[in-house]
């Protein structure tokens, strides 16, 4: 049997353990700080704001965000991550590189905002798909800015706006 007082003594070595890594990360340059929180994917970096009050708000001055909603097993998992959807849009300024999502009729109606606030954010790949008797998109789908990659599925594609040749980038 471990000496008394042994577990209250490790809880607190990992306890110093952990603050010396934020600690260390809070170190580093802003920059650096924006590529890791880019990287691991925006519902770790949210979860980021648990770190320190130093980080409780970063992600959301993130310059690029990478939105992917894959299809999951998980229904409640898929209604939660689409939900956040919307919270996500309205508190992070930067631009939208990427908006990967699988929809069902649940989320019929935001589609044509998100893709409003997808248009202004820049979007640069922009994959949908929707679950059978989806309605048909709008035409301003294909008027992106910057869109340099459209994958739609499932979905009634609209008649392509007048003049349209090709994508600008």
């Amino acid at each position: 049997m471990p000496p008394r007082g042994s577990t209250k003594r490790r809880r607190g070595q990992a306890t110093e353990a952990a603050a010396a890594v934020v600690v260390a990360l809070l170190s580093l340059p802003p920059e650096v700080l924006d590529d890791i929180l880019i990287r691991v994917g925006i519902r770790d970096a949210v979860r980021t704001s648990a770190l320190s009050r130093a980080w409780r708000r970063r992600w959301e001055e993130l310059s690029s965000l990478d939105l992917c909603f894959p299809l999951s097993g998980d229904d409640e998992g898929m209604r939660k991550g689409l939900g956040a959807v919307d919270g996500v849009l309205l508190r992070c300024p930067g631009r939208v590189q990427r908006f990967c999502a699988n929809l069902n009729n649940t989320y019929a109606g935001r589609i044509h905002d998100w893709l409003r606030v997808l248009s202004r954010r820049g979007v640069e790949i922009l994959s949908l798909s929707f679950d059978d008797g989806f309605p048909a998109l709008p035409s301003s789908v294909f008027s992106r800015g910057r869109l340099s990659s459209l994958r739609l599925c499932g979905c009634s594609i609209p008649p392509l706006p007048p003049g349209f040749m090709a994508f600008p980038e």
